[in-house]
């Protein structure tokens, strides 16, 4: 049987965070793939195929060559529908999935109904309505923290790694999915562009490259991913994938 959601947050409490009036509208939410209230999955099974099914694929083997033959405790944070929790959950070497979302009719119907289209482990999985900047795990509690098209959204990047670190083991690994790949040639476009069409001469990253107003993107390049885990104590690798996109390996040193 699958565990209610645990509320971590208040009405009040949830209403401050960062874009979560975006995340947590319900009218735009039907006009999206991951509407699947009313258990018609044919349209987002094919958007994951399409966009998302093969990052998760990729970012699966450093759970699994992870586990030293161990039983793993996952935490995944902005889980969404709950679609990357319910795959992980299906996994051997996995003991616990702990979902936490600020959207709650994704961590709450629509997660329900992930659940039935992928077919899960319900006995495996967690969720909680809460902000992935205050997460009520014990210290050194968890051996993955897993971000799927969600590190980005993140409007204070170090408080964010700030609680992972915390709750994290000491040989602990972080993975992060579909993040962007700013590229030189990117930036140069960018920069001819503001050149050309603003007629602005402009060499500050983030001004070129601000964050979404609405979903709440943010955009990093590699040095700076680099920097952020470096400063606390962690290694990074990472594999580009074919989209464009990027997933992150961070390790404890």
């Amino acid at each position: 049987m699958l565990k209610k959601v645990t509320n971590w947050i208040d009405e009040n409490e949830l209403k401050n965070i960062y874009s979560s009036d975006y995340w947590n509208n319900i009218e735009i939410e039907k006009n999206k793939e991951w509407y699947i209230e009313n258990g018609d999955f044919e349209k987002c099974l094919e958007y994951l195929n399409k966009n998302l099914m093969k990052e998760y694929l990729s970012s699966e083997k450093y759970i699994i060559n992870f586990s030293n033959k161990r039983k793993l405790k996952i935490a995944d944070l902005a889980s969404g529908i709950g679609w990357t929790s319910t795959l992980i959950s299906k996994l051997d070497i996995v003991e616990e999935v702990h979902a936490v979302e600020i959207s709650k009719h994704r961590i709450g119907k629509l997660f329900e109904e992930c659940i039935k289209m992928l077919d899960g482990r319900k006995d495996k999985i967690f969720r909680y309505l809460g902000s992935f900047y205050d997460l009520k795990f014990e210290d050194k509690s968890l051996d993955i923290l897993y971000l799927s098209q969600a590190f980005h959204h993140a409007d204070a990047p170090l408080k964010l790694l700030i609680e992972c670190d915390r709750v994290l083991k000491n040989n602990g690994r972080i993975i992060l999915v579909g993040e962007h790949f700013i590229s030189t040639k990117l930036i140069i476009r960018r920069f001819i562009y503001n050149l050309i069409k603003k007629k602005q001469i402009n060499f500050n990253f983030f001004e070129m490259f601000p964050p979404d107003p609405v979903s709440g993107d943010h955009y990093y390049r590699v040095s700076d991913y680099v920097f952020m885990f470096k400063s606390l104590g962690y290694s990074l690798t990472y594999e580009r994938m074919n989209n464009g996109n990027c997933i992150y390996i961070a390790d404890k040193e």
